[in-house]
């Protein structure tokens, strides 16, 4: 089993009713932990969290003109050899009326993320959470050569690059607490910049459900790896977190959007690494 396949979370949405009337459940989706043990994150797509379309803002739910209130997380936890579900409930808002949400996100909603300060999770909860650093050459080099690479050279993510879509399509959660592990290429060039904002398109059979999932470079041991013309056969697997998957660009479209942990540490730099700068800031 690999750890990250517990690392994608599976989430509802509810919408609060108020009276006799009972809460209503208006989705599902995926989302993720980054942080540190005790101070965590969780991350979605923003429309998982406002219940509204990113490109226009309309509600979602058109038969009721429901929002979400509030979330409900599965976590799991070990028991008989096995896995049991957890749920915790995360309130969305400061006030029952919703106009001050507890999330962060980016001032331009078309930047299709969110993210929610949960702190710790409960005792005995498995804390599978992202990585925030991106791998460099001298990761992939057999331990007897690293010594030999000067300088960090960061390893390039290019066009027709492999990355994977952790989550739950369709909101089956017939793996779980394992999220199914979707292949998506890189389709549009990543340093372009998907009309003009920070993020790229995948060509992958993603769906409903999956929304707010982590994506993932993940190169096995033995992959050959190209590098500034050199080809390298590492001994180790080495995986990062590339960005946030919100969704396809069209409903009969297999092209789906992704943000950049770029757009994720602006938006959240609590959990960017040290050596990250904001792109206002780069050179």
């Amino acid at each position: 089993m690999h750890t990250l396949s517990l690392g994608a979370l599976y989430i509802e949405s509810w919408h609060r009713s108020f009276g006799e009337a009972e809460d209503t459940r208006l989705g599902t989706g995926t989302g993720f932990l980054i942080g540190v043990p005790g101070d965590y994150w969780l991350v979605t797509a923003w429309h998982v969290f406002s219940g509204r379309r990113s490109d226009d803002g309309t509600i979602m739910d058109a038969k009721d003109n429901f929002t979400p209130g509030y979330v409900r997380v599965h976590f799991a936890c070990e028991a008989d050899g096995g896995f049991q579900s957890v749920v915790q409930k995360y309130d969305l808002y400061e006030d029952e009326f919703q106009h001050s949400p507890r999330w962060r996100s980016p001032e331009d909603r078309r930047i299709d993320i969110a993210a929610l300060h949960i702190g710790a999770v409960p005792e005995g909860l498995v804390e599978a959470f992202m990585p925030n650093t991106w791998p460099v050459l001298r990761d992939l080099l057999p331990p007897e050569r690293r010594a030999e690479q000067g300088g960090d050279v960061d390893l390039p993510l290019r066009v027709t690059d492999k990355l994977f879509v952790l989550g739950f399509p369709f909101g089956d959660v017939g793996s779980w607490p394992f999220a199914v592990w979707t292949v998506a290429p890189v389709a549009s060039e990543p340093l372009a910049r998907w009309n003009k904002l920070p993020g790229f398109l995948l060509d992958s059979r993603t769906r409903e459900g999956q929304s707010g999932a982590p994506v993932l470079m993940h190169i096995r041991p033995g992959e050959p790896v190209v590098v500034n013309g050199e080809v390298i056969m590492h001994v180790e697997s080495v995986t990062a977190l590339v960005g946030v998957y919100s969704g396809r660009i069209h409903k009969e479209s297999d092209l789906g959007k992704v943000w950049t942990v770029d757009a994720l540490f602006e938006l959240v730099p609590e959990v960017a690494p040290p050596s990250w700068k904001p792109t206002s800031r780069r050179d």
